[in-house]
């Protein structure tokens, strides 16, 4: 066979493999109401947009995973042994509507809706707590993408913050203790303001500071950044951008001896002398030694594609943390 005939023969099995993938793609569900999607390991999900006249709307509501608690027993001033848990911080919550069809600020039909669903960050359970600074792992942030048609070009829809890990600190008969602080409703992540608790939180997609053992969360497109050269700072949910490379969604931090940060986009921030900072747009800062880390930041796009009833809800800390989630409703309205 001929180098002209080969690379013909090279481009029509690329375009069937296109195909093929595409076809593969479930679509997202039209009926049976609301649906909920939840993470599946570190894997994330794609769904093609319906093409239908009756799908006319999208109505998404995702909710970033939350940190790690602490829990701990201790002895009380009258000998007796006593349990003591730390809440994590938990994910943002945030929801909106965007409208389906071929004209200028809609999704199109047979796009691929793009899910990176975060994991919670990793809890610690000590039987009589020592005296030391602890930490918990950040949870991992949530997001949305879309691709148009057969496109390999990627969108950022929408990114729900995560919670960030607690931390405690024990020195004799005293102990603190400070919870995760909760994925931020707002772009930048949160726990800036407390610059004497928490380490410096990402903006603009970018990670969160570490502070020694314990990581900042990644940011969408950013690393947390390290120190000492450790593995305990959250990945970026989409690290290879400037490369075209896809949103894969990001891991967590895995120091040895700390507690993981969860997967996301991007990936929480271990704990070690502190709580890893949360994973989201844009990560946050681990906490300073003894203390809870920051939440991720969170995001919706409405220029590029038109998005109305925005709901950003930043959520306090809870005993019971979970992994994130996608809810959805295709409606013909």
């Amino acid at each position: 066979m001929s180098k002209k005939g080969i690379l013909k023969l090279y481009l029509f099995s690329l375009t069937l493999l296109a195909a093929l993938t595409a076809r593969a793609q479930p679509f997202l569900t039209f009926t049976g109401g609301i649906q909920q999607v939840l993470p599946d390991e570190e894997k994330y999900h794609d769904f093609l947009v319906p093409e239908s006249d009756s799908a006319r709307q999208l109505i998404l509501e995702l909710k970033g995973a939350d940190g790690g608690w602490i829990e701990y027993t201790y002895i009380d001033r009258f000998n007796e042994q006593r349990t003591q848990r730390v809440n994590a911080g938990e994910g943002a919550t945030i929801s909106t509507t965007y409208r389906i069809g071929t004209g200028i600020g809609e999704i199109p039909p047979g796009a691929t809706i793009r899910m990176v669903i975060g994991k919670r960050g990793q809890w610690a359970k000590y039987d009589l707590l020592p005296d030391g600074k602890f930490g918990a792992g950040g949870g991992g942030g949530t997001a949305i993408l879309m691709s148009r048609g057969q496109s390999s070009a990627w969108q950022i829809l929408m990114v729900a913050g995560a919670g960030a890990g607690a931390g405690v600190q024990k020195m004799g008969d005293q102990i603190k203790y400070y919870p995760g602080q909760a994925g931020n409703s707002d772009e930048y992540s949160y726990g800036n303001s407390h610059p004497d608790k928490i380490a410096e939180g990402g903006t603009s997609g970018g990670g969160g500071k570490s502070v020694e053992t314990s990581g900042g969360g990644g940011g969408a497109y950013g690393n947390g950044e390290h120190q000492l050269g450790e593995l305990h700072y959250g990945n970026a949910g989409w690290k290879d951008r400037n490369l075209s490379g896809e949103p894969l969604g990001g891991i967590g931090g895995t120091q040895a001896g700390c507690r993981n940060g969860g997967w996301g986009f991007g990936g929480g921030g271990s704990g070690g002398v502190s709580g890893g900072g949360g994973g989201g747009y844009s990560g946050g800062g681990a906490g300073k030694p003894g203390f809870g880390g920051g939440g991720g930041g969170s995001y919706v796009e409405t220029t590029a594609v038109q998005a109305s009833n925005i709901s950003k809800q930043q959520n306090g800390d809870t005993n019971n943390p979970g992994d994130g989630y996608v809810r959805y409703l295709l409606t013909d309205r």
